[in-house]
């Protein structure tokens, strides 16, 4: 009998009582407020112990939502929640933190929602007290932190970590708790793929110790050697009767291209870089620039060119700089050299959450077309603003909190904002994350759209192919300094990092 089938087997028998499974919900319904519209209602989902679940879906269907209450957040820190959470065979609400940190943690979409200390190491050792860790804190924190490539970070300030390093941290976090269930909550979306490829391996290894993983993520590629059943999310119903095995996926091939989900990147094939002239004016110049946090240099002798027309995007391992560069073009972090625009630059930050100022979807775009339109009344305005929500399919949220979206509605509400200002430069940092396919390609259509009017666009990414496939140049942020690579290089660069074959 294989392991999967050994699985199954465990979980048929959980389901008749015979070994409670990791973890359960039956016809859960979750809305964020009373009277608000569920977010889903009557979800049923069982997780046997040691499996491996993905569970995919398109951007706000409600995933992250269901990883919150089965993991005991919700209904406690937000919402109205209708039917049962069971963690091992026990109702979630009746654990208490400490009892239930220890059977589940879970690892946030948004790293940033997970810290509330100052330092790397002070992060993790917070962590270790939280579960009343028995043994020595200084040397198991030191030990978590060498094992995820994180102790040279140790003494760090957290709010100086990349977005990739600080999900490593999370991670850390999580496994600190000792947990028997982690719920991962798009573990991947800021990580380069050789972190990718050293996560899922990781993760692969404690499955087999027999930690139990359920998975929420839009790629399916890096699961699929060790997923146990991958789950299309539905905002109602049971989803374990609309499971099917990894070997199913490319059977399965119509099916996620009808619900917008990745299934490999042939969907590319269809982008090519813009035409840009020869004599095409630079839109932004860099020459020498130096750029870091505080008195520390990230990168430096940084010499850059973005014609207008054109989209140039930025490559390299989390924690080499991209991030804090676009922050500097953006006149947001420090920099010296020389930095020349000509026109509006537009910040789209990796976490949009940062950026947004009003307490409305709506009012978020007004704010922007306001700073454009200084003198415009707002009558003229609004209507403008209403256009822009509904081709951006966010009309339905514009009374909403921006807070409130999902992580893929946020980047799509950030974007907006940005191009309703209309800016001359667009620096996008990792503007595919948390986006499905359908979304991504939204995106892009746009973008190139934008591009084609003269908009200079630079993207810092981990998606190798996607930088391939849009970019006029590829440039590489590697040991302090910023590079163009050749087109050699690049395929050499993204046969390296290719996410894994979804054609089983």
């Amino acid at each position: 009998m294989s392991r999967a089938d050994e699985k199954n087997e465990g979980l048929a028998a959980a389901g008749t009582g015979s070994a409670a499974p990791a973890l359960a919900c039956r016809d859960l319904t979750f809305r964020y407020a009373e009277g608000d519209e569920p977010v889903f209602e009557r979800v049923s989902l069982t997780v046997g112990k040691g499996e491996v679940v993905l569970v995919m879906g398109a951007s706000g269907c409600g995933k992250s939502t269901l990883a919150y209450c089965l993991a005991g957040l919700y209904p406690d820190y937000a919402g109205v929640l209708e039917g049962s959470v069971e963690v091992e065979g026990h109702p979630v609400a009746e654990l208490g933190p400490q009892e239930r940190s220890r059977a589940v943690s879970i690892l946030f979409q948004n790293p940033d929602n997970q810290f509330c200390m100052d330092t790397v190491r002070h992060e993790v050792l917070f962590a270790l007290e939280n579960v009343d860790y028995a043994g020595d804190l200084e040397g198991r924190a030191a030990e978590l932190l060498r094992e995820a490539g994180l102790w040279e970070y140790a003494e760090r300030p957290v709010r100086e970590l990349s977005g990739g390093t600080k999900q490593k941290l999370a991670l850390v976090t999580a496994l600190a708790t000792g947990a028997r269930t982690l719920v991962l909550d798009e573990p991947f979306a800021n990580l380069d793929p050789i972190s990718c490829r050293r996560l899922a391996g990781e993760l692969r290894t404690l499955n087999e110790r027999g930690i139990t993983l359920l998975v929420v993520d839009h790629r399916p590629g890096w699961w699929l050697p060790f997923a146990d059943r991958v789950v299309f999310m539905e905002r109602e119903g049971s989803l374990d009767e609309r499971s099917f095995s990894p070997s199913g996926v490319a059977a399965r091939r119509d099916e996620f291209g009808e619900r917008g989900l990745f299934l490999g990147s042939e969907w590319l094939r269809g982008y090519a870089p813009p035409e840009v002239s020869a004599d095409a004016p630079a839109a932004l110049r860099a020459r020498g620039l130096c750029v870091g946090h505080g008195r520390r240099d990230v990168l430096s002798g940084v010499s850059l060119e973005l014609p207008r027309g054109s989209v140039t995007s930025i490559l390299g391992t989390c924690g080499s700089g991209k991030s804090t560069l676009l922050m500097a073009l953006a006149g947001a972090a420090r920099s010296t050299g020389d930095l020349r625009v000509s026109g509006h630059v537009g910040l789209v930050f990796q976490n949009p959450r940062f950026q947004f100022l009003a307490l409305s979807v709506l009012e978020e775009v007004m704010v922007t077309l306001r700073a454009a339109r200084p003198g415009s009344p707002d009558e003229e305005l609004e209507p403008e603003a209403r256009e822009l929500l509904e081709e951006f399919g966010l009309s339905s949220r514009a009374a909403a909190s921006p807070y409130e979206l999902s992580q893929g509605q946020q980047r799509r509400l950030a974007l907006l904002s940005m191009l309703a200002a209309s800016c001359d430069v667009l620096l996008l940092d990792e503007p595919t994350y948390a986006q499905d396919e359908r979304s991504t390609r939204f995106i892009l259509d746009l973008l190139m759209e934008r591009v084609a009017r003269g908009l200079a666009v630079l993207v810092a990414t981990h998606d190798v192919e996607l930088a391939r496939a849009i970019s006029n140049q590829v440039l590489l942020a590697e040991d302090g300094a910023v590079r163009a690579l050749s087109p050699a290089e690049l395929d050499r660069y993204v046969g390296e990092r290719e996410e894994p074959a979804c054609d089983l």
